[in-house]
Protein backbone atom coordinates (compact mmCIF):
# COMPACT_ATOMS: atom_id res chain seq x y z
CA UNK A 1 0.00 0.00 0.00
CA UNK A 2 3.20 2.32 -0.55
CA UNK A 3 2.91 4.97 2.48
CA UNK A 4 0.25 3.34 4.50
CA UNK A 5 -0.15 -0.11 6.16
CA UNK A 6 -3.45 -1.85 5.29
CA UNK A 7 -5.01 -0.51 8.50
CA UNK A 8 -4.35 2.73 7.81
CA UNK A 9 -5.66 3.12 4.23
CA UNK A 10 -9.11 1.40 4.96
CA UNK A 11 -9.48 4.02 8.27
CA UNK A 12 -8.56 6.78 5.82
CA UNK A 13 -11.33 5.76 2.82
CA UNK A 14 -13.81 5.38 5.23
CA UNK A 15 -13.34 8.57 6.57
CA UNK A 16 -13.07 10.66 3.64
CA UNK A 17 -15.99 9.07 2.69
CA UNK A 18 -17.99 10.54 5.46
CA UNK A 19 -17.06 8.30 8.69
CA UNK A 20 -16.14 9.46 11.89
CA UNK A 21 -13.81 7.03 13.61
CA UNK A 22 -16.56 5.92 15.89
CA UNK A 23 -18.88 4.54 12.52
CA UNK A 24 -15.78 3.34 11.30
CA UNK A 25 -15.17 1.12 14.24
CA UNK A 26 -19.00 -0.15 14.71
CA UNK A 27 -18.53 -1.36 11.21
CA UNK A 28 -15.54 -3.55 11.71
CA UNK A 29 -16.17 -4.50 14.82
CA UNK A 30 -16.75 -7.76 13.49
CA UNK A 31 -14.58 -9.47 10.33
CA UNK A 32 -15.90 -7.38 7.08
CA UNK A 33 -14.70 -7.03 3.18
CA UNK A 34 -12.58 -4.04 3.08
CA UNK A 35 -13.64 -1.24 0.19
CA UNK A 36 -13.15 -3.06 -2.98
CA UNK A 37 -10.93 0.23 -4.37
CA UNK A 38 -8.43 -1.19 -1.95
CA UNK A 39 -8.66 -4.51 -2.32
CA UNK A 40 -7.93 -4.05 -5.99
CA UNK A 41 -4.80 -1.92 -5.34
CA UNK A 42 -3.44 -5.04 -2.85
CA UNK A 43 -4.40 -7.01 -5.33
CA UNK A 44 -2.25 -5.49 -7.81
CA UNK A 45 0.75 -5.21 -5.35
CA UNK A 46 0.19 -9.05 -4.41
CA UNK A 47 0.58 -9.98 -8.16
CA UNK A 48 3.51 -8.21 -8.74
CA UNK A 49 5.51 -9.28 -5.96
CA UNK A 50 4.33 -13.03 -5.63
CA UNK A 51 4.31 -14.95 -8.20
CA UNK A 52 3.30 -18.33 -7.07
CA UNK A 53 -0.49 -18.61 -7.82
CA UNK A 54 -1.35 -20.62 -4.07
CA UNK A 55 0.48 -18.04 -2.44
CA UNK A 56 -0.71 -15.22 -4.00
CA UNK A 57 -3.99 -16.39 -3.36
CA UNK A 58 -4.19 -16.88 0.47
CA UNK A 59 -2.51 -13.69 0.59
CA UNK A 60 -5.45 -12.06 -1.23
CA UNK A 61 -7.82 -13.68 1.10
CA UNK A 62 -6.19 -12.87 4.30
CA UNK A 63 -6.24 -9.12 3.42
CA UNK A 64 -10.18 -9.27 2.24
CA UNK A 65 -11.36 -8.99 5.56
CA UNK A 66 -10.60 -6.64 8.36
CA UNK A 67 -11.44 -6.08 12.02
CA UNK A 68 -10.43 -2.82 14.38
CA UNK A 69 -10.75 -3.66 18.06
CA UNK A 70 -12.00 -0.19 19.54
CA UNK A 71 -13.32 3.16 18.40
CA UNK A 72 -9.40 4.35 20.25
CA UNK A 73 -7.58 1.87 18.03
CA UNK A 74 -9.01 3.70 14.68
CA UNK A 75 -8.46 6.70 16.06
CA UNK A 76 -5.07 6.15 16.46
CA UNK A 77 -4.60 4.72 13.22
CA UNK A 78 -5.91 7.50 11.47
CA UNK A 79 -3.56 9.73 13.46
CA UNK A 80 -0.51 7.86 12.48
CA UNK A 81 -2.14 8.15 8.66
CA UNK A 82 -2.50 12.06 8.74
CA UNK A 83 0.76 12.86 10.37
CA UNK A 84 2.54 10.27 8.09
CA UNK A 85 0.44 12.57 4.96
CA UNK A 86 1.82 15.54 5.84
CA UNK A 87 5.11 14.83 6.23
CA UNK A 88 5.29 13.21 3.04
CA UNK A 89 3.85 15.83 1.64
CA UNK A 90 6.14 18.60 3.31
CA UNK A 91 8.96 16.36 1.65
CA UNK A 92 7.98 16.64 -1.67
CA UNK A 93 7.07 20.58 -1.63
CA UNK A 94 10.65 20.89 0.22
CA UNK A 95 12.09 18.85 -3.01
CA UNK A 96 10.49 20.95 -5.51
CA UNK A 97 11.55 23.74 -3.68
CA UNK A 98 8.20 25.38 -3.43
CA UNK A 99 7.08 27.93 -1.07
CA UNK A 100 4.20 26.31 1.15
CA UNK A 101 1.08 28.23 1.59
CA UNK A 102 -1.00 25.54 3.45
CA UNK A 103 -0.75 22.04 4.25
CA UNK A 104 -3.26 19.99 5.28
CA UNK A 105 -2.21 16.34 6.46
CA UNK A 106 -6.03 15.39 7.36
CA UNK A 107 -7.19 16.77 3.99
CA UNK A 108 -3.94 15.10 2.47
CA UNK A 109 -3.37 18.30 0.54
CA UNK A 110 -0.40 21.05 0.56
CA UNK A 111 -0.65 24.17 -1.28
CA UNK A 112 1.95 25.66 -2.62
CA UNK A 113 3.59 28.42 -4.78
CA UNK A 114 6.55 27.50 -7.48
CA UNK A 115 8.12 31.27 -8.21
CA UNK A 116 10.80 29.71 -11.13
CA UNK A 117 7.34 28.63 -13.12
CA UNK A 118 5.37 31.39 -11.51
CA UNK A 119 2.44 29.18 -10.95
CA UNK A 120 0.37 27.30 -7.54
CA UNK A 121 1.06 23.72 -7.00
CA UNK A 122 -0.91 21.39 -5.66
CA UNK A 123 0.53 17.84 -3.92
CA UNK A 124 -2.60 15.16 -3.31
CA UNK A 125 -2.17 12.06 -1.72
CA UNK A 126 -3.54 9.11 -2.97
CA UNK A 127 -3.79 5.36 -2.32
CA UNK A 128 -4.28 4.49 -6.09
CA UNK A 129 -1.35 6.61 -7.51
CA UNK A 130 0.79 8.01 -4.66
CA UNK A 131 1.64 11.57 -4.08
CA UNK A 132 0.17 13.83 -7.12
CA UNK A 133 1.81 17.02 -8.14
CA UNK A 134 0.23 19.23 -9.86
CA UNK A 135 0.95 22.29 -11.21
CA UNK A 136 -1.48 24.92 -12.00
CA UNK A 137 -1.85 25.58 -15.85
CA UNK A 138 -3.80 26.83 -18.61
CA UNK A 139 -2.86 24.68 -21.38
CA UNK A 140 -0.13 22.62 -22.15
CA UNK A 141 2.19 23.26 -24.90
CA UNK A 142 0.16 25.73 -26.32
CA UNK A 143 -3.25 22.87 -26.77
CA UNK A 144 -6.00 22.68 -24.73
CA UNK A 145 -7.14 19.36 -23.56
CA UNK A 146 -8.85 18.38 -26.90
CA UNK A 147 -6.89 19.98 -28.90
CA UNK A 148 -7.57 23.47 -29.29
CA UNK A 149 -5.15 25.93 -29.79
CA UNK A 150 -4.88 28.13 -26.32
CA UNK A 151 -4.20 31.11 -28.07
CA UNK A 152 -7.57 31.59 -30.87
CA UNK A 153 -4.93 33.08 -33.58
CA UNK A 154 -2.94 29.72 -33.95
CA UNK A 155 -4.14 27.10 -35.91
CA UNK A 156 -4.62 23.16 -34.63
CA UNK A 157 -3.10 20.23 -35.65
CA UNK A 158 -6.14 18.13 -34.99
CA UNK A 159 -4.40 16.31 -32.40
CA UNK A 160 -5.83 16.06 -28.29
CA UNK A 161 -3.28 16.91 -25.68
CA UNK A 162 -0.78 14.49 -25.14
CA UNK A 163 -1.44 14.22 -21.41
CA UNK A 164 -4.98 14.00 -21.46
CA UNK A 165 -5.74 10.76 -20.40
CA UNK A 166 -2.91 10.90 -17.47
CA UNK A 167 -4.84 14.04 -16.26
CA UNK A 168 -7.79 12.66 -16.40
CA UNK A 169 -6.57 9.48 -14.55
CA UNK A 170 -4.93 11.99 -11.93
CA UNK A 171 -7.97 13.83 -11.32
CA UNK A 172 -10.51 11.20 -11.77
CA UNK A 173 -8.49 9.33 -8.45
CA UNK A 174 -8.69 12.40 -6.61
CA UNK A 175 -12.80 12.91 -7.21
CA UNK A 176 -13.05 9.24 -6.48
CA UNK A 177 -11.04 8.65 -2.97
CA UNK A 178 -12.04 11.65 -1.56
CA UNK A 179 -15.58 11.39 -2.48
CA UNK A 180 -15.84 14.74 -3.95
CA UNK A 181 -18.43 15.80 -6.77
CA UNK A 182 -18.85 18.17 -9.92
CA UNK A 183 -21.81 20.29 -11.14
CA UNK A 184 -22.62 19.71 -14.47
CA UNK A 185 -21.30 22.64 -15.19
CA UNK A 186 -17.78 21.58 -13.76
CA UNK A 187 -17.99 18.67 -15.66
CA UNK A 188 -18.05 20.45 -19.23
CA UNK A 189 -14.81 22.41 -18.37
CA UNK A 190 -11.56 21.58 -19.66
CA UNK A 191 -9.42 19.70 -17.17
CA UNK A 192 -7.33 22.96 -16.74
CA UNK A 193 -9.86 25.04 -15.39
CA UNK A 194 -11.30 21.53 -13.62
CA UNK A 195 -8.82 21.24 -11.75
CA UNK A 196 -8.61 24.35 -9.91
CA UNK A 197 -12.24 23.53 -8.54
CA UNK A 198 -11.15 19.93 -7.79
CA UNK A 199 -8.38 21.17 -5.46
CA UNK A 200 -10.87 24.16 -4.41
CA UNK A 201 -13.22 21.41 -3.07
CA UNK A 202 -10.91 19.14 -1.49
CA UNK A 203 -9.33 22.05 0.45
CA UNK A 204 -12.93 23.37 1.29
CA UNK A 205 -14.36 19.67 2.45
CA UNK A 206 -16.18 18.99 5.52
CA UNK A 207 -14.41 16.11 7.23
CA UNK A 208 -16.55 14.00 9.86
CA UNK A 209 -15.43 15.43 12.84
CA UNK A 210 -17.29 18.39 12.40
CA UNK A 211 -20.48 16.79 11.93
CA UNK A 212 -23.03 16.52 14.76
CA UNK A 213 -24.55 13.39 15.19
CA UNK A 214 -28.57 13.63 15.16
CA UNK A 215 -30.03 12.55 18.27
CA UNK A 216 -32.68 10.11 18.09
CA UNK A 217 -36.25 11.70 17.57
CA UNK A 218 -34.57 14.86 15.06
Amino acid sequence: MGLLSTHEAVVWWEYHHGKPTSDIFSEYEKPKDIPEYIFDILVREIDSKINDPKKAKKEKENVRRMQFTSAAYVSRVLSRAKSKIEDTLKQHANSHRLDTENVDGEKGVLTGFDYQANTNVYIVFTLGLGVIIWYEHTNYGGKLCDGTPFESQKSSDGKQCPKLEECRETLNTILKEYNLTLNPKEEEMYMTQQSIRIFGKLGAKQLPRYQRETQEGE
